[in-house]
């Protein structure tokens, strides 16, 4: 089941929405909470001068595509359990 789960293409595309919403989501939270509000020129000053956007950019999309498989995951194999 798990493979035929990972193999569709429903579950990629889902991956791929719920990746985006918790990445923006996820971004905008930590940004409110980090600086108090929509401080931008702190914002860039503290993540994406000298290089560190990199790494910024890489935890965001790493963090987005784990969540976003975990829980495409749960979806599909709850939608599976139903139409049994």
């Amino acid at each position: 089941m798990v493979k035929e789960i990972l193999l569709s293409k429903r579950y990629w595309i889902s991956v791929l929405y719920i990746s985006i919403g918790f990445i923006i989501i996820f971004s905008v939270i930590e940004h409110i909470m980090a600086y108090k509000g929509l401080s931008w020129d702190l914002f860039v000053q503290d993540r994406l001068s000298n290089g560190k956007w990199i790494r910024y950019l890489i935890s965001r999309i790493v963090g987005g595509l784990l969540y976003g498989m975990i829980m495409g995951y749960y979806f599909e194999l709850r939608k599976k359990k139903s139409n049994r």
